[in-house]
């Protein structure tokens, strides 16, 4: 069997403990291989945190900060891995023959969401790191895409594929009780931190995605955001009260925030390259973002208006994904 969680945390106790809350995360493309990285604010260099023969993409804090987790496939398949905040006591969650997609910490950073590609579509399951086991939440019969979890850990929001159809359902996973928030062709949908709100990116006739609010028994419809790159995932500010996300795609990609109501709407970057992959800070304070150039990508941190906009990476490789 796989460690679990407690003894990985034991190890973590005689090393480094829980990050600090500045540090960020990055897989960085070297050479057609992807490792994971972290760079503190004011750090000049960066730590490298795997150096695998395999791609590690995809690093995410657990909440308590305490680990790592991130998608590899140094073992064959992309499996779901995890690590200390110095990169040590790696350790392989999923076996060789589960191919994950994606994932979510839930809010106790014990358990995680996994989204696993079948033959017959997506599944969702529970994976406990206490005791390795998992738990199925949405079958590959819906075709299912790992959303969020509940801020209270109690419900987990993903997108049902049913052919062109669709829906946006919450479950909770130690339980039986199922609710469609939405029908219809849905994306990314995110609980806000308050708990009360989901927010999803709803795919209209000609194509073209919204960025809709509704509570969270799928109750109150309104349009924050017209328009919306629906690839990009939006996230909302720790006071629940602003949503960043991103319009335009390529080069026209850029980065904008605005009010829960739709109302105050502004764009924070402005250039001729693709800015993307907002992120808050825990504080709410700050905005990190990465953004293209001279056919690479860094890391990127703004005032949650736009201004003080500071580059966290200068690598001449391309910056993948980043976690803070």
């Amino acid at each position: 069997m796989l460690l679990g969680l407690a003894m990985l945390l034991a190890f973590a106790a005689v090393g480094c403990g829980s990050a600090d809350s500045t540090d960020v995360i990055y897989s960085l493309e070297i050479d057609g291989n992807a490792d994971v990285f972290k760079i503190g604010s004011g750090d000049e260099n960066a730590v490298r945190l795997t150096n695998s023969a395999g791609v590690d993409v995809f690093p995410a804090w657990s909440p308590n900060r305490n680990l790592i987790a991130f998608i590899s496939d140094q073992n064959g398949g992309s499996a779901l891995w995890f690590m200390d905040a110095n990169g040590e006591s790696k350790r392989q969650l999923t076996g060789p023959n589960v191919e994950v997609t994606d994932f979510r910490w839930s809010p106790d950073s014990v358990r995680i969401a996994v989204e696993v590609e079948e033959a017959a579509g997506h599944s969702i399951s529970i994976l406990d790191t206490e005791t390795d086991e998992m738990t199925s939440l949405a079958t590959a019969v819906e075709d299912a895409r790992v959303g969020d979890w509940s801020p209270d850990g109690e419900w987990v929001v993903y997108v049902a594929h049913e052919g062109a159809d669709g829906a946006i359902r919450r479950r909770n996973p130690t339980g039986v009780d199922e609710i469609t928030i939405a029908e219809g062709r849905g994306l990314n949908p995110r609980w806000l931190r308050n708990g009360q709100f989901i927010a999803f990116g709803r795919v209209n006739e000609d194509g073209s995605v919204d960025l809709v609010v509704v509570d969270k028994d799928g109750n109150g419809e309104s349009v924050v955001a017209a328009g919306v790159n629906g690839a990009v995932a939006h996230d909302w500010s720790p006071d629940s009260k602003q949503v960043v996300y991103v319009i335009g795609s390529g080069n026209d990609a850029e980065i904008y925030v605005t009010g829960r109501d739709g109302n105050g709407a502004k764009q924070l970057t402005s250039n001729r390259v693709e800015d993307g992959q907002p992120r808050w800070s825990a504080d709410g304070s700050s905005i990190l973002f990465l953004s293209d150039g001279d056919g690479s990508s860094d890391v990127y941190s703004m005032g949650k208006d736009g201004y003080q906009q500071s580059r966290l990476t200068s690598e001449s490789e391309l910056v993948i994904n980043a976690d803070w």
